[in-house]
């Protein structure tokens, strides 16, 4: 049991006065021998047991009347598990809340409020319950800590309401360590309102480390609360659109587009979409197995003096309305984007990417190939980047690091002559060898080697050459993965450039895990750093002039980015407008979700109260904690009407009650 007047228990001393008044009663009669007394005290003796037991429960009763007074003024709360939180109050300590607003939380309870507000209106009601007056809010949108006026701010939807994109738990977490270290805050209370989604949670983020360190050096002052809401066995259904092209159908143009169902059981069902291309909808049925249907290039005839095409696509609302829209910018049909930057001339890198995407042509004023990128102008379509030489540094490794942390996916190969010296997010190249033939394996795929280059460095083993050597491995940066491959790519007649199989297979990989691209011609995953919107070719220049073509109401207010819609930016009043289309990261629709295990080892010795609100607790307008002071009172009149009753006095044989 834990209390919100710490102090009032200062006064449990007090139950002793029954017990004092008692000892002093008993000293007022000092006993004296008298023979006709002694006579009628032997002759009461049979009687003495239970009277004796009545007075002991007399005195009892009376102290625990006391004992409860003394419990009812000092406010108990019926929730142990914060206790921790209702001590801290008084003592001005802060309630940092870090909240998921990611497509996700979106998803409604069987009461019809989403896993967002529910965790939020109790999380609300706790702290307001505990006369918290510190509230700091850390959101996956802004992760930047913004201190609330009052509690009744954490429901104001231009602060907490729902976004398309994804959350970065363990920033957000180590945003709010960081906040707690430079305040100097060494109690505090850490809120988390998630759903515990592996895509936002990214237990294999190398930032759980530091946010684990923060922690500890913080100590057991610093308590964290995950309040999660259980999910409910309703059948969410979702839809992507993975691929759009516009093409010429003799007389005129067609839209051609590709879009993915799935739903998360292993039903045989039929599910409507709905096609919108500039105000005209048109409708298909797509036919869902196993929790997967797919509509291939289905054609839609659009205008032929219309340039630019932009629409959406959606499936009747359930569960989860964040994932039953995506919006699209038809352009031109190309493939997936690629970016190259090479050292020397590597005819297989060039061919590889050109069989499996687009070589995406550097800017103007490049200065290397036409088709080579140089790190800080990479433009905000590639979702790859494949990279040959010396490990990135200064500005170009921030760049990377940049491209990275958005999502992207980069591949590295190394030069003919490695520095040992350099490295990125901690590996390098180690040593070459030459002129001895190794057998190395991927995946599926076993060849030998003649030549390669061993890496050094913290990261998932992938592949191993010769006794144990590593030979690829992958590290998470952000939201996106960088692969280290000591291949020589250099030279066209190397066994692994002629093989192909391991570099196209290691380069389709990577495109496949890029959420980069799956937003389409012309998309923008939500929540990415994404140069087209923005005004100039610096990144950090001011944002664009937004105007939103196709959206829904509730991301009016939204930061530009995290809200799913079709948007036109005007660079300046003289430039025509571009449009792009804003969606959320497709594994948002993913149910699968951080374990009790899992949760525990992110943060070593770190200890984590999580609270799943279940069936009526989601709808609940209480919080997390209840003051039982109400029956602390009750139980005190019960306790003062058992001590009247035990001190009436016995009746005589034969006495009436009755007058």
């Amino acid at each position: 049991m834990s209390f919100l007047r710490l102090g009032a228990l200062w006064a449990l001393p007090l139950v002793l006065i029954p017990i004092v008044i008692h000892l002093i009663h008993r000293r007022r009669h000092p006993t004296a021998p008298w023979a006709a007394m002694m006579f009628l005290h032997r002759a009461t003796q049979a009687r003495r047991g239970p009277a004796k037991l009545r007075r002991w429960l007399i005195l009892a009763v009376r102290t625990l009347v006391v004992a409860a007074v003394v419990f009812a003024l000092a406010r108990p709360l019926s929730s142990g598990m914060f206790g921790v939180a209702a001590s801290r109050v008084v003592s001005g300590a802060p309630s940092v809340v870090v909240l998921d607003r990611s497509a996700s939380m979106q998803r409604r309870t069987e009461s019809g409020l989403t896993h967002q507000a529910a965790a939020l209106r109790r999380v609300a009601e706790t702290l307001r319950t505990l006369g918290t007056q510190r509230v700091v809010l850390i959101d996956s949108v802004s992760v930047t800590p913004v201190e609330l006026a009052d509690v009744d701010a954490l429901t104001d939807p231009q602060l907490t309401g729902g976004a398309a994109s994804a959350a970065d738990v363990p920033t957000m977490l180590r945003v709010a360590m960081q906040y707690l270290i430079d305040h100097d805050h060494s109690v505090a209370d850490v809120w988390v309102c998630s759903d515990g989604q592996v895509n936002d949670w990214r237990p294999d983020a190398e930032s759980w480390n530091r946010v684990a360190q923060a922690a500890q050096s913080l100590g057991d002052g610093v308590c964290l609360h995950l309040v999660d809401v259980a999910d409910d066995p309703r059948v969410n259904t979702s839809v992507v659109l993975t691929r759009q092209r516009v093409i010429d159908a003799g007389p005129g143009k067609e839209l051609a587009v590709s879009v993915l169902v799935e739903r998360q059981d292993d039903a045989s069902v039929v599910v409507p979409l709905r096609l919108v291309v500039g105000g005209v909808t048109q409708s298909f049925d797509v036919q869902v197995n196993n929790g997967r249907g797919e509509l291939m290039d289905a054609r839609v005839p659009v205008p032929e003096d219309q340039d630019v095409i932009y629409g959406q696509v959606s499936i009747p609302a359930d569960v989860n309305a964040a994932d039953d829209d995506w919006f699209f910018v038809a352009a031109a049909d190309q493939d997936r984007p690629i970016g190259l930057v090479t050292e020397s001339p590597c005819l297989a890198l060039e061919v590889a990417a050109d069989v499996l995407g687009n070589v995406v042509p550097a800017e103007a004023g490049a200065g290397q190939g036409s088709r080579l990128q140089q790190p800080r102008q990479l433009p905000g379509s590639v979702a790859c980047l494949i990279w040959q030489g010396q490990l990135p540094v200064g500005d170009d490794a921030a760049a990377v690091a940049r491209f990275l942390e958005s999502g992207g996916s980069v591949v590295f190969f190394p030069p003919s002559d490695v520095d040992r010296g350099v490295e990125f997010q901690g590996v390098r190249w180690a040593q070459w060898t030459r002129g001895t033939v190794r057998q190395a394996s991927f995946d599926q795929w076993e060849l030998p080697i003649a030549a390669s280059c061993s890496l050094d460095g913290q990261m998932v083993q992938l592949a191993e050459i010769g006794e144990g050597e590593r030979w690829i491995g992958k590290i998470r940066v952000g939201g996106g993965a960088a692969w280290f491959c000591g291949a020589d790519v250099i030279d066209p007649d190397s066994l692994f450039a002629k093989d192909g199989l391991v570099l196209y297979g290691l380069m389709s990989e990577a495109l496949d895990a890029s959420p980069l691209q799956i937003a389409g011609d012309g998309g923008i995953v939500a929540g990415t750093d994404d140069r087209r919107l923005q005004t100039g070719p610096d990144p950090l220049s001011e944002t664009a002039d937004i105007e939103t073509l196709l959206a829904r109401d509730e991301v009016i207010g939204m930061p530009l980015g995290h809200g799913a819609g079709v948007f036109a930016t005007r660079h300046s009043a003289e430039s025509a407008p571009r449009l792009v289309a804003v969606n959320r990261p497709a594994a948002e629709s993913d149910r699968q979700t951080i374990s009790d295990s899992q949760l525990q080892k992110l943060l070593a010795e770190v200890r984590w109260n999580r609270v799943v609100l279940r069936g009526p607790q989601e709808n609940s307008g209480g919080g997390l904690v209840h003051e039982i002071w109400g029956a602390i009172w009750v139980m005190m009149i019960i306790g003062m009407l058992c001590e009247a009753w035990l001190t009436l006095p016995g009746r005589t044989r034969g006495e009436s009650r009755w007058f």
